[in-house]
């Protein structure tokens, strides 16, 4: 894992704070890669599962099967951010956009994850984005969040690990 921003003194995380954890990565992380690095995992460690000691409330956010927003998800994220503390965000490239056999033909985070952001950035000015990928991505919204954290494809753990980070 690389802390790629903290400003305003973000992180740590209080245990005093109402946090917002939102996206789908957060509660089925990806863990791990596709095709022939894919293993079958005996029990996966879940950022949501390991908030023990932390006031955390989740909304999925988004569908990471589609590009595109599902305004039912998007408004539930938006509700919980604004009534927390600070929000977290658990977005990153979905098996369908990195896997062997093709390359990718940008750099991009699915739009349905990255207009989420903008969103989130509007209503909570206490926003942090943890990256699940396996390789690089643009980050033109960086500016619009106080905290990143770049956890990859973490293995097992890496709820657990996330949690500890943050």
């Amino acid at each position: 894992s690389i802390l790629l921003k903290t400003k305003d003194h973000i992180l740590p995380l209080k245990p005093d704070q109402k946090v917002a954890f939102i996206g789908q990565y957060a509660e089925a992380p990806r863990y791990q890669g596709g095709g022939s690095s894919h293993i079958n995992s005996f029990k996966v460690g879940s950022a949501l599962e390991a908030t023990t000691g932390l006031d955390v409330q989740y909304a999925r956010g988004y569908d990471d099967a589609l590009d595109v927003a599902v305004e039912e998800l998007e408004v539930e994220a938006l509700d919980l951010a604004k009534k927390s503390d600070v929000a977290v965000l658990f977005i990153g490239l979905p098996d369908r956009y990195e896997s062997e056999g093709y390359d990718r033909k940008h750099m991009q985070l699915p739009a349905n994850q990255v207009d989420l952001l903008d969103k989130l950035s509007q209503v909570q000015e206490n926003l942090i984005v943890v990256l699940h990928n396996g390789a690089a991505v643009e980050m033109p919204w960086i500016d619009k969040v106080k905290g990143a954290l770049e956890v990859y494809l973490g293995g097992q753990a890496v709820g657990e690990a996330t949690v500890n980070l943050l």
